[in-house]
């Protein structure tokens, strides 16, 4: 299936000085803030930005500050035009505790990445690489335009994550014949990439190993060509045996021979199976917010069509919702400038979400009880119904709005406060 990527050479024993050398520090000119250098190294949030949604990104770090986390977060990016020099400088000046880095100068410097190659990953890409690039042990590797209802470092506590150093959320249900899922040598991609994969290149025994978790997964039984939402992403990279060294071939090398994933968000889990290293998923399927624009509640109250939502990956009875993936939340134009009058009135503004999907096991669409008989978008969770938002989710996102807003309009005093806003309900 390809050669193994090369060897990073002194990155194994100096790991800390590997990502460093792609760090933008502090210059005297951009000094507000000096870094807290007693931040730990071991664990920390790893977020992916450019010029377009730098302020979203940098409205999520002040969220997570806000919900107490104060862990280290790295910025990552590819080159130094997809970052300003004004985008940095306010960055470095809002946060003690955040680093960027340019992933992709570093890796091209180094002679890992040739600048071709290297330009191929200014997209959705880059998350994969800034995991495998980054010196911290501990990974929350996030979406900017992720809407937490707690500090997602929680994830670090549940039983999943201490037992096997991952936590992958799941995507819906979508089957198709594309993707890991598209026919290759009269099978699968996926069973073709497990059965023809070079394992002893990495280190591994011989011969392919099909963990029971995946015989299970619609991916594997070929029910599915989405597996992973990738919009948080939980790795103890020192547990990772092999895996990080097989997701830099599927990123550097496998996928421009065929593309085994929309975008990157397949690439983690598929990475872990091929190092033959235990991995979590969510015990729960995805679910989803409701669509105010879209009027879901009053068309088809059993079948929400907004944003991906997720709950705490444990098992416990009550359910407890951790994040929303919800560009559409916060940003007035979500669907892009370019895309105006074109998009379908789910993935628009969603200014008045009130109602998610419960939490359940994942499964396929099934069908409205209720007398809607219109067609449904592919975001929708069809049947699947719905139950009121907790009451917090409100006043956090007014907040992470009023954040978001700030910067976007350059009145940047609203990141002073925290804003605990009371609730009626």
């Amino acid at each position: 299936m390809g050669d193994p990527p090369p060897t990073r050479g002194s990155e194994e024993n100096h790991p800390r000085q590997w990502a460093a050398a792609g760090i933008h520090h502090r210059k005297p000119n951009t000094l507000v803030t000096e870094f807290d250098a007693s931040v730990s190294r071991d664990k920390a949030v790893v977020m992916c930005m450019h010029n377009g949604v730098m302020p979203m990104g940098l409205s999520l770090v002040k969220e997570l500050r806000c919900l107490g986390n104060q862990e280290l977060i790295q910025v990552y990016h590819c080159f130094p035009d997809e970052l300003s020099d004004d985008s940095r400088a306010l960055l470095l000046k809002a946060d003690a505790r955040l680093e960027i880095v340019d992933v992709c100068t570093d890796l091209v410097d180094r002679g890992l990445l040739k600048r071709e190659v290297a330009e191929q990953f200014r997209s959705w890409w880059i998350k994969p690489l800034a995991l495998y690039h980054t010196d911290i042990k501990e990974v929350l590797l996030m979406d900017v335009d992720d809407v937490f209802l707690n500090d997602p470092a929680v994830l670090r506590s549940t039983e999943g994550y201490r037992r096997t150093g991952t936590t992958f959320f799941y995507d819906r249900v979508l089957s198709s014949r594309e993707w890991f899922n598209q026919e290759v040598n009269n099978s699968t991609y996926l069973k073709t990439l497990l059965n023809e994969f070079e394992y002893v290149s990495f280190g591994l025994s011989a011969g392919v190993e099909i963990p029971d978790n995946l015989k299970r997964s619609y991916a594997y039984k070929e029910e599915a060509s989405h597996e992973q939402d990738s919009s948080l992403v939980a790795v103890d990279k020192s547990r990772a045996g092999q895996a990080m060294a097989v997701m830099f071939w599927l990123i550097t090398v496998q996928r421009f021979k065929r593309e085994f994933s929309y975008g990157d968000k397949e690439t983690f889990w598929i990475a872990y199976a091929l190092a033959k290293q235990e991995y979590f998923f969510s015990p729960w399927g995805p679910s989803v917010i409701e669509s105010s624009r879209n009027q879901d509640m009053k068309n088809h109250p059993d079948s929400l069509c907004g944003s991906l939502a997720h709950f705490m990956p444990v098992e416990d009875e009550k359910p407890e919702l951790l994040y929303v993936n919800g560009k559409a939340i916060l940003d007035p134009f979500p669907e892009g400038l370019h895309n105006r009058g074109r998009a379908s009135a789910n993935v628009l503004y969603n200014p008045t979400p009130s109602y998610v999907t419960p939490r359940q096991n994942r499964r396929p669409n099934g069908g409205t009880a209720t007398s809607y008989d219109g067609e449904f978008p592919m975001e929708c969770l069809i049947g699947f119904g719905a139950t009121p938002l907790p009451t917090n989710f409100a006043p956090q996102l007014l907040r992470r709005r009023m954040f978001y807003l700030g910067i976007r309009m350059d009145v940047l005093s609203a990141l002073d406060s925290c804003y605990a806003f009371e609730t009626t309900g």
